[in-house]
């Protein structure tokens, strides 16, 4: 499973790069964050979800292959992505757990 770690800040959206997993695990570090899932995705301010500070979330990628990015909102802050793999949904027939 890959990890990584990005350092956002409050004027540049930082993104991660393509992540081969439908579901991540996002730990923020000391401040707020803005995230986007997508292809090619922007965080804005006020527009986008926000992460708490020393906050742990699952995060839905909506499909292999996409990128995450972040804005930080009131300063710097340290956050790790971390891939779980690939989930389907439950009432799907034969869906499964898959590890990668």
């Amino acid at each position: 499973m890959g990890q990584q770690v990005i350092t956002t800040n409050t004027s540049t959206s930082v993104s991660s790069t393509a992540i081969p997993s439908t579901k991540v695990r996002v730990t923020n570090g000391a401040n707020p964050v803005f995230f986007a899932v997508g292809a090619s995705p922007t965080a804005y301010a006020g527009n986008c979800e926000i992460i708490a500070p020393n906050t742990t979330r699952y995060i839905n990628m909506q499909g292999l292959n996409n990128s995450i990015a972040f804005l930080g909102n009131v300063g710097a802050s340290t956050v790790t992505v971390q891939q779980i793999g690939t989930v389907y949904a439950s009432s799907i027939p034969g869906a499964t757990y898959i590890p990668s």
